[in-house]
């Protein structure tokens, strides 16, 4: 059973990708250690858009997880169990929301890794094991944490007490409306058409896909854990390809003009959200100043 049971888990506020090709494996764990992930390029932190402002980041997940696990902390001491808390989160996301929006966009990255997904940056790897030790704690322990179904325990009472005077919003239709406005965005005149430039490029130098995101989901990048050369030439070009057709700034500003759009349209609706997002940060922050 996994037990991580978080914000990002049981309301979804991390803003969707809405790249919809296939995961592409991780190299196993037994295998020789992954190169390190190249920090995000300048061009990846100006990528931001408008949805941006009502979805959970990832450090404002590690944030919530961290108010939960303090409190969930107190509560197994309560009960003569121990604890081991998570790092603290940093302020800065290492790894931000729209870094492979368009797919691949930043040259090392595919040099390195290609279209397969690089290792996870070290704060979360850290975090990710001690939810895996979580996961092999003794049965008393768990139970106490999560109690029988695995969603209650101290871990429910944590949960509950950070979200107490939270207002609430639809996050499922917040998820809707990303999608909705990223299928809008491929229609756009100016994205169908820079799309179409960056297809005859690769076409040059020989790869047939019409968009980014069959290249990024082609099936043969699933069948091998590690990159191949062809992959990572494929990567490579296409990385290029879209810096010569200006590909990412055509698309985002598209995407950012119906986003801009959906929150006029929708006012009440991201009021909500914002609110939602504003009120849990601000109770995850006060727990973890207080540390009770």
């Amino acid at each position: 059973m996994r037990f991580r049971h978080t914000a990002a888990v049981l309301a979804l506020l991390v803003l969707a990708t809405g790249c919809s090709s296939g995961v592409v494996p991780s190299p196993p764990r037994h295998s020789a250690p992954p190169p390190a992930v190249p920090p995000a390029s300048k061009e990846v932190r100006r990528l931001v858009l408008p949805f941006d402002a009502y979805a959970l980041s990832g450090p404002d997940v590690h944030t919530i997880e961290s108010a939960e696990d303090v409190l969930i902390r107190g509560c197994m001491r309560a009960e003569g169990k121990g604890w081991t808390a998570l790092p603290q989160p940093s302020a800065l996301d290492p790894d931000p929301p729209q870094r492979r929006r368009y797919g691949v966009i930043e040259p090392e990255v595919a040099r390195r890794f290609g279209y397969h997904q690089p290792p996870a940056p070290p704060e979360t790897a850290r975090r990710d094991e001690i939810w895996r030790a979580r996961e092999k704690m003794p049965r008393a322990a768990q139970l106490a944490a999560y109690g029988k179904d695995g969603v209650s325990g101290c871990w429910k009472k944590a949960h509950l007490r950070l979200l107490r005077d939270v207002p609430k919003s639809s996050t499922a239709l917040f998820n809707r409306r990303i999608r909705e406005e990223f299928t809008a965005s491929r229609k756009d005149r100016a994205v169908s058409s820079v799309v179409r430039s960056w297809s005859a490029c690769m076409k040059r130098d020989g790869y047939r896909y019409p968009d980014p995101l069959a290249a990024a989901g082609d099936d043969r990048w699933a069948k091998s854990p590690r990159p191949s050369r062809h992959e990572i030439a494929v990567a490579q070009t296409d990385v290029r390809c879209k810096r010569e057709t200006r590909l990412v700034a055509v698309w985002s500003k598209a995407e950012t003009r119906l986003q801009h759009g959906a929150v006029r349209s929708h006012a009440a609706e991201f009021q909500k959200l914002a609110a939602q997002k504003a009120g849990w940060l601000k109770a995850a922050r006060k727990v973890l100043r207080s540390g009770a």
